[in-house]
């Protein structure tokens, strides 16, 4: 099997010398193996030749066999007229046929964890799940085979015809999720519809004209929790990037100390003082480091998974050339605009360098006014970025940070209510009219905030 599964043919040749030389008393075996199969018929089994081209998971003759042996089963016996026979493939087939419904059913509403995030936006509800487990199963290989096209080997991609590991990664540093068009149009077929003849389309087929008035119809009809489950299905499909499904977080206790991924950082400030800020903590949540914590932290509070990174990197890459807020971030950053654009690009997947990390308070501004909500970092010093073109909502989210060990950032979750820290003397200056209600809206919790600062003397 080690010689059949050989991804290459210098592999190849590496197995089979093992082979040669574990059978070196066994002559009569080896030369069958080689003369009679390996020599004549290697590169219709091997997968050193078989990967070559495109067989979609359909490598051995199971599936045919299986449904023969299904067949047999519901025959019974060799005994029986035309009519029985008939009855008894007609019955396999029809369950066959209910297997495969309930498949596509399984690929149209049920997400596994491991694809929620929005990097599979594209693909959910149009993709079978099998091609998304192993779309999973390769952004695994990321980590260590970036963009190189010679050291992914792009297997997936030439005989799956599903995104490789290089293809995944060049969307990853491009912040954007897998296209449809990435995916072969075999894992897209989720019904059992006859496709059309070209030229035979006369657009009856894919009106949704009365589907869509029913929708509306069957919308009116529901009462307040109803029209919000059916609004929440119909956004699902119609914004597949904006799911706000995301896998729970993984939590760190705080009593005794951070005890994830080893001991706890040195300096650790949001464990300084009990009796400050850090009595309204509940716990911590940590992210993988190598330059990207920070954006880390930001996606998974925004609901996109703590893999969702370079999304959010995008993101804020967009905010800051909006042109309906050009001239506030021209006052905002000054000179120094082109450079914090610039932190926010990456050439490659992987560890950045300082200059790429997340940068308070530069990028709170972004965080706060793109997403629209409250970012509040605990740190050294505390601070508050309010949204600076938005007036002030009550039902805002607000997303708190801490900065840990003067290099990286954690989630942090707090007690409902907990006090705000002031907000950088920028924002006042330069935030719109309409913001001012920001303050306003939560003049007590920063005045409580106000009123614990002598603690810390």
């Amino acid at each position: 099997m080690e010689v059949v599964w050989a991804s290459d043919e210098v592999e190849y040749g590496q197995r089979l010398h093992q082979l040669e030389q574990a059978c070196v008393d066994y002559s009569g075996f080896i030369n069958y193996v080689k003369d009679t199969w390996l020599t004549p018929h290697r590169h219709r089994f091997v997968g050193a030749w078989i990967n070559r081209v495109l067989h979609l998971g359909n490598t051995t003759t199971n599936r045919v066999e299986s449904a023969h042996w299904k067949l047999k089963q519901m025959l019974g016996n060799i005994i029986g007229d035309m009519v029985k026979c008939w009855e008894a493939m007609n019955n396999n087939l029809r369950l066959q046929l209910g297997n495969i419904r309930a498949s596509f059913q399984k690929s149209f509403y049920e997400v596994e964890h491991a694809h929620v995030s929005p990097f599979y936006g594209y693909l959910r509800d149009s993709v079978s799940r099998a091609a998304l487990r192993r779309i999973a199963e390769e952004l695994l290989r990321v980590d260590y085979v970036g963009t190189n096209k010679q050291i992914c080997g792009c297997t997936l991609r030439t005989s799956y015809g599903l995104p490789c590991a290089c293809e995944l990664g060049r969307y990853i540093v491009g912040g954007i999720p897998i296209p449809i068009d990435a995916v072969h149009v075999h894992w897209r077929k989720l019904t059992m519809e006859v496709e059309l003849e070209v030229g035979e389309d006369d657009g009856s087929e894919v009106d949704m004209k009365d589907a869509m008035d029913e929708l509306w119809r069957r919308f009116r009809s529901l009462d307040v929790i109803g029209k919000r489950a059916l609004r929440s299905r119909v956004c699902e499909l119609a914004y597949p990037t904006m799911t706000t499904l995301c896998p729970p977080p993984e939590k760190i206790k705080t009593k005794g100390g951070v005890k994830k991924k080893g001991k706890k950082p040195a300096d650790y400030d949001v464990y300084r003082d009990p009796s400050y800020h850090e009595s309204y903590i509940e716990d911590v949540v940590n992210v993988e480091s190598y330059g990207n914590c920070g954006f880390r932290v930001i996606a998974s509070l925004h609901g996109y998974g703590e893999d969702g990174w370079s999304m959010v990197r995008r993101e804020l890459g967009l905010e800051i050339i909006d042109k309906d807020r050009s001239t506030l971030y021209d006052k905002l950053f000054s000179n120094r605009l082109s450079a914090v654009r610039e932190s926010l690009m990456i050439e490659s997947y992987g560890s950045q360098p300082p200059e790429k990390w997340m940068s308070l308070p530069d990028m709170g501004y972004l965080i706060a006014n793109h997403y629209n909500v409250v970012l509040v970092c605990l740190g050294n010093p505390c601070i508050t970025f309010f949204p600076m073109t938005s007036s002030h909502s009550p039902n805002v989210s607000i997303y708190c940070i801490g900065f840990v060990n003067h290099n990286h950032w954690v989630q942090v979750n707090m007690k409902e209510g907990f006090p705000l820290p002031p907000v950088t003397l920028d924002w006042k200056k330069f935030h719109s009219h309409i913001a001012t209600t920001w303050i306003l809206g939560f003049a007590g919790r920063m005045q409580h905030w106000q009123l614990l600062t002598p603690v810390l003397a």
